[in-house]
């Protein structure tokens, strides 16, 4: 059975905010309320984003906290977390905790930060793959609640434990922005998947690029001695519904813009602005969505998580739950 998620926007109200009593009325309704609202539509999963200074938002386990005080049932997930910008031993702490306070319903999605926020923050940048393997070791391991010594290239503990375990073992979705058809993965996260990877969650990649993908992953879990089965095939999808294709790009154009500021141009040229968009996800009229949508799920996808690309996400959440339960 296919699955959806739906990111809240926990940076869009952020940027979008002109006051801190505006941004305050916002985390409740937009934030809070739309996580009920998602449940209430039979959405599987509530979702953020993770990032401290490159694209500032609310902090992603405390919101997560909060959205899972005010649901009954519906999963909680990052799309994704920087582990690497906090200390393996807080982060085991948080995510154990928030676990627990949700009856086992956390998902962690995951991925290394930019090497900028990294040295904002005093980090070094280096390997920061590895360094991100290495987090997530220590953190499985502080998981099972026992007392532990570790000794690795960047962490090293000794005696130490948590105290206790999660509701039940988080999995850990690993993200990826690309796979080479002749290459495969980058040795780092090769080792992710294979090590600690319980589902994959990739962005911006064509359905055929995405079934060679999952092959792929599948192929490296059995060498690992793993069922290939083992990974949930997730997908990170941008979505607008409206009457047109046009309609549709040109308010996914406006978010681009303001959420990414200056690490995203568009050339003069329209077409190829189109064009840079739709390989973001699925852009115009419930037929096409739903068509897009068919492509990616034949190709593999068990899980999405939906992004909204615009300020209007109450319409979007509604519009696309119709879609989305015509294919489940």
């Amino acid at each position: 059975m296919t699955t959806f998620g739906y990111l809240l926007p926990t940076r869009g109200i952020v940027f979008s905010s002109t006051s801190t009593t505006e941004l305050t009325a916002r985390a409740d309704a937009d934030i809070v309320g739309l996580a009920q609202r998602a449940e209430s539509l039979g959405y599987d999963s509530a979702w953020v984003g993770d990032s401290v200074l490159a694209k500032p938002r609310l902090e992603p386990l405390v919101t997560l906290g909060a959205i899972s005080a005010a649901t009954e049932s519906i999963g909680v997930g990052t799309a994704v977390y920087l582990p690497v910008l906090r200390h393996p031993v807080h982060v085991a702490h948080m995510t154990a905790t928030l676990d627990q306070l949700s009856g086992g319903r956390l998902s962690l999605g995951v991925r290394p930060p930019e090497r900028e926020e990294m040295r904002q923050l005093g980090i070094d940048d280096e390997r920061r793959g590895a360094t991100l393997n290495e987090a997530l070791a220590v953190v499985s391991e502080l998981w099972k609640g026992a007392t532990i010594d570790y000794d690795g290239d960047h962490y090293s503990l000794e005696d130490a434990a948590i105290g206790f375990e999660p509701a039940r073992k988080p999995p850990i979705y690993v993200a990826s922005a690309a796979f080479d058809p002749s290459s495969g993965f980058p040795g780092t996260i090769r080792r992710r998947l294979t090590n600690h990877g319980d589902g994959w969650l990739p962005i911006a990649m064509a359905p055929e690029t995405y079934a060679g993908g999952l092959d792929h992953i599948r192929e490296l879990l059995v060498e690992a001695g793993r069922p290939a089965e083992a990974i949930t095939p997730g997908y990170y999808l941008d979505v607008i519904v409206a009457d047109s294709e046009s309609e549709a790009l040109d308010d996914a154009r406006e978010f681009y813009h303001n959420y990414y500021g200056e690490q995203i141009t568009y050339q003069s040229d329209r077409s190829l602005s189109d064009a840079k968009i739709r390989k973001r996800g699925a852009f115009g009229t419930p037929a096409a969505v739903e068509s897009l949508l068919a492509d990616y799920i034949e190709a593999g996808v068990e899980q999405f998580v939906v992004r909204f690309p615009t300020t209007d996400q109450r319409r979007q959440l509604g519009v696309f739950s119709s879609i989305a339960s015509t294919i489940q």
